[in-house]
């Protein structure tokens, strides 16, 4: 179908690889939240052609759902130190998650202990800044249609993928008081 799809974390990026792989046999080329610069170094001239899409989220929801992820240890991946894959977490991730398992911290010590400068993710924002759609979390079975449609391809339904465990709160709600005047610092 000629298009690629970037999986930036935390943006239902594994419900969206499911359904492109399974229901449209589209293949993974590259591990999953690979960077438009990994892909574009390996790619042929042809692939470089391709439409690329990715999904960002407001950053105040990825904070609490990272926080989330670390607390239950999601998949096991945090006590173990690596993902399914065998690749290692990175270090401010597991110094996040041992931080939150000693101390039992709730989101607001996590936050005010880890976000101290703007929030900052380099390499997915180089992406998203080279893709030619970005869809919104937020908006994500609208403008996941819309792509599909762009495509000229058949609408398909996303699963609820990967969903992070003990979250049941709207993300603002976790910005208390206490830490808003943080949040505006770092957001």
């Amino acid at each position: 179908h000629k298009f690629c799809f970037f999986a930036i974390p935390r943006t239902a990026s594994k419900a969206v690889s499911q359904v492109l792989t399974d229901q449209l046999g589209s293949e993974s080329i590259l591990n999953m939240h690979s960077a438009y610069d990994e892909f574009y170094a390996q790619a042929n001239a042809a692939e470089r052609q391709y439409f690329t899409f990715a999904t960002v989220r407001n950053p105040m929801d990825s904070v609490v759902s990272a926080y989330f992820k670390k607390k239950t240890d999601h998949n096991n991946r945090f006590s173990r130190g690596t993902f399914a894959d065998g690749r290692p977490i990175g270090k401010r991730a597991m110094a996040e998650y041992r931080f939150i398992m000693e101390r039992n911290a709730t989101f607001q010590e996590y936050f005010l202990h880890f976000y101290t400068t703007p929030y900052r993710k380099p390499r997915h924002e180089a992406t998203v800044s080279r893709v030619n759609t970005i869809m919104r979390y937020e908006y994500l079975q609208a403008d996941f249609d819309a792509v599909l449609d762009s495509l000229n391809l058949p609408s398909l339904t996303l699963p609820v993928v990967n969903k992070t465990a003990d979250r049941e709160a709207d993300f603002l709600s976790f910005y208390t008081e206490e830490v808003r005047e943080r949040a505006r610092l770092v957001f």
